[in-house]
């Protein structure tokens, strides 16, 4: 699976490469049982995409998530 990991990472950042707009680059990747976390970078802004995996490895219901950074004082 780590094989698609990595095919899938390469055609986020070569779809973004080409245009006006910074590439969508896939900085790090979690998964918990049926579930698979993206955190994608795009020039300054940060963005979590969660997705739904079936049992043959299929994503689905990709959607943003809410992402709030607070500092710690």
């Amino acid at each position: 699976m780590s094989k698609w990991l990595l095919s899938a990472s390469a055609l986020v950042v070569l779809s973004g490469a080409f245009g006006c707009t910074p590439p969508k680059v896939v900085t790090q990747i979690t998964s918990a049982r049926d579930q698979m976390k993206f955190l994608v970078v795009q020039g300054n802004s940060q963005q979590v995409v969660k997705c739904q995996v079936a049992a043959d490895g299929a994503l689905s219901g990709c959607k943003p998530m809410q992402l709030v950074l607070q500092d710690e004082d």
